[in-house]
């Protein structure tokens, strides 16, 4: 069933920003890689989760550590550790 959740307009870049709602609600992180798909008439995403990133904050391409199958960056290691 899909939802409407609002309209966005592309900006000159070509960049589309997703709703928090649709981004909360499939768990989307920031800079976490998708998967762009043409069907028909329709642009599909759909959130890549071949490649790591870190469970916290969704960051890839960066070194890891691996904490009960879950990779968590340096940044946000660092930020638990101040804690």
């Amino acid at each position: 069933m899909s939802r409407k959740l609002g309209t966005r307009k592309v900006d000159e870049l070509g960049r589309l920003v997703l709703p928090i709602e649709a981004r909360q609600a499939l768990g989307i992180h920031e800079r976490q890689s998708m998967d762009i798909y043409l069907e028909d008439d329709s642009i599909v995403l759909k959130a890549n989760h071949d490649l790591p990133c870190c469970k916290l904050c969704g960051q890839g391409d960066v070194d890891f550590a691996e904490i009960d199958s879950a990779f968590i960056c340096g940044d946000c290691v660092a930020k638990i550790k101040a804690f």
